[in-house]
């Protein structure tokens, strides 16, 4: 192996949520690398619109539809990858349902529902995605959190929490499945350029604004600043880093 080794020829990739943002750019930066991926997001016809991009571009990409609250998706999206890929190398969970409003307001429905795809199907998929690594003693599990999962923000209270219960099952994974060469890392974006936050502020300046403002680097982020070091975690030269979690923010948790 090289030094440093960022080629996926004859791996495989899931990435939930892919359909846009940060999870569509780790999704093509690993298919720019090789990485033949496996784009999963609730809307199918975006999904297989982008698969159909990276194919263009001489990649392989499937577009899997489903929504991450439905618990039989992780079931029936690792079954698929396997069927059309011959096999699983790296999970990337990315896919997450991000309420804002008064902690009070928040009913047991809608917190069951975020909690139940935020980390229940996480949780399942990496069941299901450490089944495949183990015999191949080869995988990765890279989990998307939040830096509101630092800064306990009470208007996306049960959003914020479920992140938090990410990296506590980040640092469980890294440790049972460490022996089986299986590496699990969590990354946690700031705040960045991407769909979700565009349609809190309507106005693009105002975003530009709040980013020179609030991030110490002096812009918000953008979703290539979040694909290049999950393509490294999730890369050979990555293999001695585990249970991790490393905060993608441009300096806004050391504020």
């Amino acid at each position: 192996m090289s030094l440093i080794d960022l080629r996926f020829d004859g791996k495989v990739a899931l990435v939930t949520g892919a359909g846009r943002g940060i999870g569509l750019a780790i999704a093509q930066s690993l298919a720019a690398h090789g990485c033949a991926v496996a784009i999963q997001d609730i809307e199918i016809d975006v999904a297989q619109t982008e698969a159909a991009r990276i194919g263009e571009s001489g990649g392989r990409a499937l577009g899997i539809g489903g929504d991450i609250v439905d618990l039989a998706l992780p079931d029936r999206c690792i079954s698929e990858v396997v069927r059309q890929f011959g096999g699983l190398h790296i999970l990337v969970n990315n896919a997450a349902i991000q309420s804002t409003r008064n902690w009070q307001e928040f009913d047991a429905t809608e917190i069951r529902r975020i909690l139940d795809a935020d980390f229940v199907s996480p949780i399942r998929f990496c069941q299901l995605a450490a089944s495949i690594f183990k015999p191949q003693r080869f995988g990765r599990i890279i989990n998307i959190g939040s830096i509101q999962q630092r800064v306990g923000n009470p208007d996306m209270l049960p959003y914020s929490m479920s992140k938090a219960a990410l990296e506590n099952l980040t640092r469980g994974l890294a440790r049972v499945l460490a022996p089986d060469q299986i590496t699990v890392n969590l990354l946690n974006p700031g705040y960045f350029n991407t769909w979700r936050n565009r349609f809190d502020w309507k106005d693009q300046q105002e975003l530009i604004n709040k980013g020179k403002s609030y991030v110490p680097i002096g812009r918000i982020g953008d979703p290539e600043d979040c694909a290049g070091i999950a393509v490294f975690l999730a890369s050979n030269a990555g293999g001695y880093i585990t249970g991790q979690t490393i905060y993608v923010d441009g300096g806004m948790s050391v504020k």
